[in-house]
């Protein structure tokens, strides 16, 4: 366990906690707020809700390099934090669809880059030989995400979906509070062309290739799922308090996992890990195809539990231990960039087209089909990392 005396493990904890409810205080109401707001179709929906990641290709990558050359991780969270938060109200004053793309794109350019930063600022307080104890620490951004899908539907349901995008500054002015007081990391005088070459040497290795490729698939599945779950959780009769019970019952299941996780990654393997976590997501999607109301949906949110703990945080590890110390950051970064951003793109645009011409049914159907051949793909090609 991490040391119960070590002032800086709480304000990491802080962190998380009060980002993860910024998060949880928005991002579930996303599709949504669009959606009700602008009255579009799902297929113009897959396509907004695109705009993030899309951003972030271009954001990711200047942030990741940026940062790693400068170093001090921690006082640019703070920084990037406080622009996310003064820019997310703006977001409020688009009236067409048109306007709140370029506001959005505004937002996300500082925004995108922060849960990346965050684990890598956790990343550097745990060091080299505790990387597997991330577990404990994300738990508390679950707490905080249960916190804000737990007690604020009812404020939206009575004050209106656009409160969100007030909450969600005021939780990340806080996680920005507790991130400033985070020792920063050395700064890095190291040479941009010794990062790009360290990058170079990691991306030719045929196992970090197949391994982003796999994980890709796995991504853009599950955003076809998450982009339009809640619009989903609505089209079968769910209100906004019931839309947050939909999202805070996978991040309470994700609680029980990440306490074992360390346990779990030292018996099984970080590959196995992810095995687990793709097969047990096929029996996610796949059978909300077939429901016919809302709260049908909770039980197969539990296992969430599997598709984000052995899913994102055995992916982050693998990527962790993959890198050499140098470019730890831009390495995150970068699978971010092309996994979790390109999964988000494709994952969106598909669950528009496909839920707007077949129904959300075939658009969840699909979501499982491509997870299961993620699963052999990543049972077949891919090998155990190496630890740098």
């Amino acid at each position: 366990m991490l040391n119960s005396k070590d002032p800086v493990k709480h304000y990491v904890r802080g962190n998380y906690f009060f980002y993860a409810f910024a998060l949880g205080s928005l991002y579930p109401y996303f599709a949504p707020y669009f959606k009700e707001t602008l009255s579009i179709s799902n297929f113009e929906l897959g396509l907004l809700l695109l705009v993030r990641p899309a951003m972030s290709l271009v954001s990711q990558l200047f942030w990741s390099r940026f940062i790693d050359s400068h170093g001090h991780r921690s006082r640019w969270a703070v920084i990037l934090s406080v622009a996310s938060a003064g820019l997310a109200p703006f977001i409020l004053l688009g009236r067409s669809l048109s306007a709140i793309v370029v506001l959005f794109a505004i937002w996300s350019f500082f925004n995108a880059p922060l849960n990346t930063l965050m684990d890598a600022v956790a990343f550097d307080y745990l060091g080299t030989h505790r990387r597997m104890r991330l577990a404990f620490l994300r738990i508390f951004a679950s707490m905080g995400w249960i916190t804000a899908t737990m007690s604020l539907g009812r404020l939206y349901d009575i004050a209106g979906l656009s409160c969100a995008f007030l909450v969600f500054p005021a939780g990340v002015l806080i996680a920005a509070w507790f991130v400033n007081r985070i020792p920063g990391d050395a700064s890095n005088n190291q040479e941009k062309s010794h990062h790009s070459r360290l990058m170079r040497q990691l991306l030719v290795k045929p196992r970090i290739l197949i391994f982003l490729m796999t994980v890709l698939i796995f991504e853009t599945a599950n955003n076809m799922g998450y982009q339009f779950l809640s619009v989903y959780g609505k089209f079968l009769g769910a209100n906004n308090v019931q839309v947050g019970w939909i999202w805070a019952i996978g991040t309470i299941a994700e609680t029980v996992t990440m306490l074992t996780f360390v346990k779990i990654v030292q018996k099984t393997g970080t590959k196995k890990i992810l095995a687990i976590g793709m097969i047990m997501t096929v029996f996610r999607w796949v059978p909300m195809a077939f429901i016919h109301s809302w709260w049908q949906l909770l039980p197969f949110q539990m296992l969430h539990a599997f598709t984000f703990t052995f899913g994102y945080l055995g992916a982050a590890m693998f990527m962790d231990m993959e890198s050499p110390s140098q470019i730890r950051f831009t390495a995150q970064a970068f699978y971010s960039l092309f996994v979790l951003n390109t999964g988000a793109i494709m994952g969106s645009f598909l669950g528009g087209v496909i839920s707007d011409h077949r129904g959300y049914g075939a658009s969840f159907a699909l979501a499982g089909i491509l997870t299961a051949v993620a699963a052999v793909m990543l049972m077949v090609f891919v090998k155990e990392p190496e630890t740098h």
